[in-house]
C-alpha cells in the first residue's frame, strides 16, 4: 500500500493541553508533505515506512515560544496492526489500525537537531473503492534522550492523505460467520462458501 498526504506538526511544548489549537500550534504546508509505503505480511500485521517534511512558522508556538522558524523532517518505521480482517464482515470500508515504531526527526530549531524517536500511532483508512481510500491518523512521538520525561523533543504529528492498496483484503478472513451462496444447476442445489 502506498500513501501520499499532508502532515501537521504540533510542537508547542504544552503536552496534553491545547491539542486542537490549530491557529497557534499547528505547523503545515499547502502541498503534499508525506510519503508512505506499507507491506502486509500476516493476519492484519504489516510494516509501515514513512518520510515527511514540514516547516515551522514564526507565528506558531514552538516549545512554548514564538518567533521560531526552521525546517522539520522525519523518517519512521512502524509495526502496524489493522483491525480490518476482523471488522470487514461488518464494515469493509473502515480500516482502523494501531502502530508502534521508531524513527529519526530533524528540527533545525533544536540545539541538537537530530533526535531518535519512538512513536505510537492511531489511525484509519476509509476505503471508497477496492484500491483507493482516505487516510486519517495521529501519531505521538517521544524523543529517546537522557531526560526522556522532561524533554522538549516530544511532539504530535497528524496526517491526512490518499492511499492506494495493491491487493484488497476481502471479507470474512477471520470471522466465525460464514457466508453461503445457493446456486441451482441441473435441478441440484449446491452450497458454495464465499468466505
Amino acid at each position: 500500500m502506498f500513501g501520499l498526504g499532508w502532515n501537521v506538526i504540533d510542537d508547542d511544548g504544552l503536552a496534553f493541553s491545547n491539542l486542537l489549537d490549530y491557529q497557534n500550534s499547528w505547523n503545515y504546508l499547502y502541498y503534499p508533505t508525506t510519503l508512505s509505503i506499507d507491506k502486509y505480511f500476516k493476519k492484519g500485521w504489516s510494516i509501515d515506512g514513512a518520510i515527511s517534511y514540514n516547516s515551522y512558522s514564526t507565528n506558531k508556538l514552538i516549545n512554548d515560544s514564538t518567533g521560531v522558524k526552521g525546517i522539520f523532517a522525519a523518517a519512521d518505521l512502524s509495526i502496524k496492526y489493522s483491525f480490518l480482517p476482523r471488522m470487514a464482515y461488518y464494515a469493509d470500508w473502515l480500516d482502523m489500525y494501531l502502530a508502534v515504531g521508531i524513527g529519526m526527526t530533524y528540527r533545525q530549531t533544536m540545539l541538537t537537531p537530530l533526535t531518535p524517536m519512538t512513536s505510537l500511532t492511531l489511525g484509519a483508512n476509509l476505503w471508497f473503492s477496492k484500491h483507493w481510500g482516505f487516510r486519517l491518523q495521529t501519531c505521538g512521538k517521544i524523543g529517546l534522550v537522557s531526560d526522556i520525561w522532561a524533554s522538549n523533543t516530544d511532539y504530535i504529528q497528524h496526517t491526512i492523505g490518499i492511499v492506494y492498496r495493491m491487493k484488497p483484503v476481502y471479507k470474512s478472513n477471520f470471522s466465525n460467520k460464514r457466508q453461503y451462496k445457493w446456486t441451482r444447476k441441473k435441478h441440484n442445489y449446491r452450497r458454495r462458501n464465499n468466505g
